[in-house]
Parts: structure tokens; sequence; C-alpha cells
């Protein structure tokens, strides 16, 4: 096969609670996550290609860095639409072909932007792009919805990074989630069935990591970890003594549905294997909204319970919230409050429902005739379909859920309940371990710097560390590392309330901006946004 240089970008994201951008000075790192899809493609590349890597998060593209390739690759989410875009037509301008792959190209389509697109999964469509390629003759678009077996995925390219300046290394288990959310296109993308990987494969990756000299956190980014539990005891059993056996030199974190809660040899298999933070998809404590998304799983179990259950095998939870579903009363706003207080879930990151393509809500919303637009992908930045509850309504109890839960006190309140119910799970400290005690130092004099001299809620700080220091000295890494984060959440909240005066609920992104090309016909949705524009006019 012809030899070629091809670059990879991995396109800037927005701030975001998400992004942590606040926070990662505090902790000397530069941005959060690697791009784990470019770097698993370009393991799939043939081996005497040149491969480069630039992140737009952590450095700046040039000329030259495009100029030295015959391609450029780049993918992502919708987060990422403005600097993707903004790549490909740089990248057009100097003369390079572009390939685009990932969440949102597969969604969209953005045909007008890339040279070639090859979507769904790079398993099933990479290669014939590639056979295509060698000919001469290469489609412009590649999709397939085939889903994958992912053991056969080689291990990324993670020797392609700078490991040291994300907060965060990722890798990947399985693919898709049982359940059937309406808003989700987890399910589309890669399907109700769970794929995984083998236990060999995941710890082969841990091993990648741990030969580059990664130590720290370490992300397990499957949509639903134990979508496939018994997959998941299995590959526990191979990773639980490795872990042992370099002395847990990764702090493991995932996402899950909270019917994780219902298995305590699941929690104890997880907490043996250096799992200490999981985030779950609560969404909201009404029970008509989760029927109406059709999150069933969370309607059959006490919520509050099954967060303090899992808090007792000394794993801290983050929670997912979202209001503006079509049962939800004004109530709603208060009932969020009220249950990410008594849940104590410090990381509560709360959204306003947004349809996107390929979800069942996005079928349904243009069934009835209620999209307005695009999203932006930006879910705390207002919604795309007409509510059922008016608009003002909605930013208006929404900005109260945000003042509230992240107001200094009620924050930091709830990270000393946590700290209050941290355990001792049985193996050395993760967070002395993986930081040192210079680190630790390193990062209490920026703290209190950054957060008890210059910030706002510097009364409030010094309230916190008091306590921390008074009433938890052996627990104070964990109540120091939650702090660090709560000034990114802090700091973000300030810029969306300040934000959220100057608009309304409905923050559509119209087809004909051209921002966000679709593979659905621009003209069906024009017609949407124009009928729904009328009706505002005339109310």
């Amino acid at each position: 096969m012809k030899h070629r240089k091809i670059l990879f970008v991995q396109p800037e994201h927005t701030t975001s609670y998400w992004g942590f951008q606040y926070s990662l000075r505090l902790y000397g790192k530069k941005t959060m996550h690697p791009p784990l899809g470019l770097i698993t493609v370009a393991a799939m590349l043939p081996k005497h290609w040149d491969l480069r890597l630039i992140d737009c998060n952590i450095e700046t593209l040039t000329d030259e860095d495009v100029l030295w390739a015959d391609m450029v690759w780049t993918g992502g989410m919708g987060t990422q639409v403005k600097s993707m875009y903004a790549v490909l037509d740089r990248c057009r301008a100097l003369g390079r072909k572009t390939v685009i792959g990932g969440p949102h190209a597969t969604g969209h389509k953005p045909v007008d932007r890339a040279d070639y697109l090859v979507l769904n999964e790079a398993e099933v469509t990479l290669q014939p792009f590639l056979d295509d390629l060698e000919k001469g003759c290469p489609k412009q678009v590649y999709e397939d919805a085939t889903k994958p077996d992912v053991t056969s995925t080689p291990v990324p390219r993670f020797d392609l990074l700078n490991v040291n300046a994300y907060g965060v290394m990722d890798i990947q288990y399985s693919r898709g989630c049982p359940f059937n959310c309406e808003f989700c296109d987890i399910i589309a993308l890669y399907g109700r069935v769970p794929r995984t990987k083998t236990p060999a494969q995941t710890v082969a990756e841990f091993q990648a990591l741990y030969d580059l000299g990664y130590r720290g956190a370490l992300f397990l980014v499957d949509d639903n970890f134990i979508g496939n539990k018994k997959s998941v005891k299995d590959m526990l059993e191979l990773l639980t003594p490795w872990m042992q056996k370099h002395e847990y030199p990764f702090f493991l974190t995932t996402e899950a549905s909270i019917n994780l809660a219902d298995d305590d040899g699941l929690l104890e298999a997880m907490r043996l294997s250096g799992f200490k933070r999981v985030f779950l998809g609560i969404e909201t404590p009404s029970m008509e909204a989760l029927k109406e998304t059709q999150k069933f799983q969370n309607t059959k179990r006490e919520m509050v319970e099954s967060v303090h259950h899992m808090q007792s095998f000394g794993i801290e939870c983050m929670g997912g919230f979202i209001v503006g579903f079509d049962s939800d009363e004004a109530n709603i706003f208060d009932r969020q409050i009220q249950f990410i207080t008594q849940a104590e879930l410090p990381w509560a990151m709360v959204g306003i429902l947004a349809a996107i393509p390929l979800t069942q809500l996005w079928d349904r919303l243009q069934r009835e005739d209620r999209l307005l637009g695009y999203h932006s992908g930006d879910q705390f930045g207002g919604t795309n379909f007409k509510t059922k509850m008016a608009p003002d309504e909605l930013m208006d109890g929404y900005k109260k859920i945000l003042r509230t839960i992240y107001e200094p006190r009620s924050y930091f309140d709830r990270v000393l309940a946590v700290v209050k119910r941290q355990v001792d799970v049985g193996y050395p400290n993760l967070h002395k371990k993986l930081t040192g005690f210079a680190k630790i130092g390193a990062a209490t004099i920026v703290s209190m710097v950054i957060q008890g001299v210059f910030s706002s809620y510097r009364r409030e700080y010094w309230r916190f560390m008091y306590q921390l220091l008074t009433q938890y000295r052996k627990k104070y890494v964990v109540g120091l590392m939650n702090s660090i984060v709560g000034h990114h959440f802090i700091k973000y909240t300030d810029k969306i309330l300040k934000e959220a005066e100057q608009r309304t609920a409905y923050a559509p992104i119209k087809p004909i901006d051209r921002q966000h090309p679709t593979y659905k016909e621009v003209a069906a949705l024009t017609k949407i946004v124009k009928s729904a524009a009328a009706a505002s006019s005339h109310s």
C-alpha cells in the first residue's frame, strides 16, 4: 500500500461542565480527555504510514502541520463542531484532502465540509475506504450500520499522545447499551446489545498506558459499563490481580446505569479493581418523566438510597439531570434541587432536554411538528424544540437549579457529606498514591491562593477547609480534589447564568445557517422552522 503521511487533528472543545477548564490549571493539566477515537483509528492504519496528532485543546495547529500531511483526519462530538469545521475549511484552503468520522459526522453527514466521510464504526467502514483510496477511486461517503465485533479492535495508539497533558486517560471496554432512553443516540450509533472487548484486550490497554509511564485517573468511557454484567465480572476477575500486582497505578472512573446498586458482588469487584467514581444517568426524580423518556430502569428503585448504597463501597457518584420533559410541572426544579441535595452529589450535571438526530425523541418531535432546528451540542445552552412548559418558565427554573446547587456553600456542604461517607476501601489511598505528597502540597498551595485569596467565594472556601482539616483530616485529599473541581463548577455556573440573562430556553441552530449539515433533507426541516416561526409570531 502506498506510503502516506496522515495528520490527526482533535478539534477544540467548547467550555462546559465536563471540560473542567477552570480547574485544570490547578492540577497542572491542559485539557481533560484525549482523542480516543482518533488514536483508535490510528491503530487501524498501515504500520508504515507516518502519523502525527495535533490536539487543538493543548497546542496550536499551524499551516506547516497541515502542509506536512497528505491527508488530515478529524472528528468529534457536537461541542467540537465550530473548531472541527474551521479545521476542515482551513485544510481545504491549503489544498489538503480531509477525512471526517465520529458521532457528529455520523448523525449530520457534513458532505459540504469534508472530502471523505468515514462514518459509523471504523471497524466496518475504514477498510473499504482504504481499499478504494489505494485504487485511486475513493467515494465521498462510507457508511455501514453493522455493529462489529470489538474483540479485534487494536490497542489505541497512546504513544501519539502527551499523556501527562490530560486530566484523565480514556479507554473503552464496551459499546452499546441495553436500555432504550428516548433522548439518547447511543442505541442508534452502537446498538442495544453491548459488545465487549475480551478481558485480555482490556488489560493489554491498561498495560500499554502503564508502560508509557502514565499514572493517574483512567476513565472507562463505556456508555454503560455494566450493560453486560457477566462480561464485566469476567473482565474484573483479570483486572483486579493486575491492579494489585502493579500497586493500583490508576484511579478508575466509568459510566453506569443505576441498577449497579442492585449487585453487591459487582460493586465489590469494582471496589477491589480500583473504581473510585461512577457517573449515573439519573435524569429526574419524576416518575412520569422517566416513563415518558422510557428510562424504566430508574423507576424500579429508590434512587437516593441507591446512590448512598454505592457510596458505601467507597465509590463516589456523579449524576446527570435533565429538565424540560413534556410531563414536567412547575415543581420539578425544586424537586431536582432536593434530590441532588439528599443524594449528596457534588458533581451534578443539569441540562435542558434537547433533541439530536438519530434519536427517538428527534423522530417523535418531527412527527409532532415541534422541532425548531438543530441543537448546538451544548446541553446547558437551551433547547431546539417547542416545549410543553413555557420557555421563560423553563429557563427561569433551570437557572434556579444551577444557582442553588452551585452556590458555594451548597456545593461545599455536599462535598463534606461525601467525605463523611468515604470509607476505607481496603487498598492504598489512591489519591495520595497517584499524586504524591509533593503534588498534594503544590495543589494545596495553588488552591489556597486561587480559591482562598482571589475567588469571590473565599469565605465559604475557608469554612470548608477548616471543617475538612479539623473533622476529616484523614480524608483531606478527597476533599481537596473535590474543592478544586468545584472551582470550575462555580465559575462556569456564574458564566452560564450571566449568558442565560440574554436568551430564552429556545436556542436552535437553523439549517439555513449551514453550521450543522445533516443527513435529513434540509428543505423538510426548513419548513418546520418556518412553521414554528410563523406560529410564534401569531402567539
